[in-house]
Formats: C-alpha cells, sequence, structure tokens
C-alpha cells in the first residue's frame, strides 16, 4: 500500500504518473504522456469522431488533457489504469500540485465514461474535490 491520495503524481520507472485509488491488490494510476504521444492521441481521436466511431467509448480514447502548469498540454491517459505491474514499489513522488480542474477533469472521465474499471469507478465515485 502507497500513502498516496488521489491526485498525487509520482514517477515509476521513468514514467510519471497521477495516482487514483489502490486495493490491496491492484494500485490505479493513469500514466502522464509527454506532449508527442498526447498530441498523437488527440489526432486519433479527432479522427474516430469524424467516423463516428463506435470505439470512443473505449480505454484508448480515455485520457483528459492536464491544465496543470507543470503539465500542460501533456494527457492523462486511462489506457493501462490498473493493468500497469508496479513491482519493485520504488515511486518517485513529483512536486507537482494538480490543478481543481484537472481533478475534477480525470474524476469525470473515470465515473462517466462505460469503458473505465468498476471498482476504479466505485473507488473515486465519492472522493471530494
Amino acid at each position: 500500500m502507497t500513502s498516496f491520495t488521489f491526485g498525487d503524481i509520482f514517477q515509476y520507472d521513468d514514467k510519471e504518473y497521477i495516482f487514483l485509488a489502490e486495493t490491496e491488490d491492484i494500485l490505479y494510476a493513469a500514466r502522464i504522456l509527454n506532449k508527442e504521444h498526447t498530441a498523437i492521441l488527440k489526432k486519433g481521436t479527432t479522427a474516430a469522431i469524424r467516423r463516428n466511431s463506435l470505439m470512443l467509448d473505449n480505454l484508448t480514447y480515455s485520457f483528459v488533457i492536464l491544465q496543470t502548469q507543470e503539465l500542460r498540454e501533456r494527457a492523462a491517459y486511462f489506457a493501462t489504469t490498473g493493468k500497469n505491474r508496479f513491482d519493485n514499489l520504488i515511486f518517485i513522488p513529483l512536486n507537482i500540485e494538480l490543478c481543481e480542474e484537472d481533478l475534477k477533469g480525470i474524476k469525470d472521465e473515470i465515473t462517466k465514461k462505460k469503458c473505465v474499471s468498476i471498482k476504479l469507478k466505485e473507488l473515486v465515485r465519492d472522493i471530494d474535490i
């Protein structure tokens, strides 16, 4: 178990994550993509919207574009949330605090998208922002 709370940002294996919740077995964290990967994701999402794709309610398109100054133009990406293997438990907390807009956006994405795991929805639903 970690000492993180919803919205805390940490580094693990040279990647940045936003802590969402955890159970005894699973740590749920959204990966923070770099600007290049975020641009590719946004472009793919725009194309899917134009095609009126049924795939839009898929974890591939589940993300929030962050507004926090240090993370602006980067995405909190949910496709691998709950699937990451955080084996060695060496987390480096980062001194970045998400703005309220980002916290609300992340909570909304989790609680309103059908494709997000039911367990994560349950864990996040009652968090006050």
